[in-house]
């Protein structure tokens, strides 16, 4: 065979794996939707229901900021005169806009882990 023969043979079998590839690709996307319509036809009405849900978890929530309101006046007077002492400076230069939870990335039993080390070791 020549140098010719050789590079058109690999070009043709380099386009036949391919081509094999991306259809039995293919074919395996439409399998995979077609077992999400036979084993899952109700996905519709669960979007549907998961949005009127989220509606009414927001509609507490914000109820529930409503009723904190009335109880962040003595959170916040009591937030304000502790910077106050630890800055020591007068309380009315402190001024404390919004009080939320900053979510903690480390689970409760590696804080408890941490604790119990400090504790331990002084």
């Amino acid at each position: 065979m020549t140098t010719a023969q050789v590079l058109q043979e690999s070009i043709r079998t380099t386009v036949f794996g391919m081509g094999l590839v991306l259809g039995t690709l293919f074919v395996l996307s439409l399998i995979l939707d077609l077992m999400r319509v036979i084993f899952d036809p109700k996905s519709k009405v669960k979007k549907n229901e998961s949005a009127t849900a989220a509606d009414t978890k927001e509609q507490i929530q914000y109820e529930s900021e409503i009723d904190d309101s009335e109880d962040d006046t003595q959170l916040i007077a009591v937030i304000t005169a502790a910077l106050a002492a630890y800055l020591q400076t007068p309380g009315s230069t402190i001024k404390v806009g919004t009080i939320r939870k900053i979510h903690e990335k480390t689970p409760i039993w590696g804080l408890e882990s941490r604790i119990y080390n400090i504790n331990n070791r002084l």
